[in-house]
């Protein structure tokens, strides 16, 4: 009938242990503890673009793109209008590519992202954390997997 050491798919996982020093590029975004972000889609005609709010449902950025631009740009923004970074696609032969720029141009390139996609999804982010250490993440999933 059942393990009583089966965990229901309900639970919450478990928070992630801290950090000894603050990853990321913008230290101003950096916190000393977990922050979960949750992506909403805007349906209709807003093409690439969506909201990022927190667990609360408190707006925190906004991510504007077009569905149908050459450049494939998307800027994300603060909650005052303020252009954090973009995001821009990169062509590339047998991978997605996307370079990220602070703010709306591409004066300061800040990481790059590689994404590929064979039986699940696999992706990479470089970059240089606010301490100046190349930093390197990588993303595995499986779409069969439970």
């Amino acid at each position: 009938m059942g393990s009583s050491s089966s965990t229901p798919s309900n639970v919450p996982p478990q928070p992630l242990a801290p950090l000894p020093e603050n990853v990321g590029c913008i230290a101003s975004l950096c916190f000393p503890y977990e922050v979960t972000l949750v992506l909403k889609e805007q349906v209709g005609w807003s093409g690439d673009s969506f909201s990022i709010l927190d667990i609360n449902k408190t707006p925190c950025f906004t991510m504007k793109g077009r569905a149908m631009s050459f450049t494939q740009k998307k800027v994300l923004h603060d909650m005052q209008g303020q252009a954090i970074l973009n995001f821009r696609h990169e062509l590339a032969m047998f991978e997605k590519k996307y370079s990220v720029y602070a703010g709306s141009d591409q004066t300061k390139k800040m990481a790059s992202i590689k994404a590929h996609s064979f039986m699940g999804i696999s992706a990479s982010i470089e970059f240089t954390n606010i301490n100046g250490q190349p930093r390197l993440f990588t993303l595995d999933g499986n779409f069969f997997a439970r």
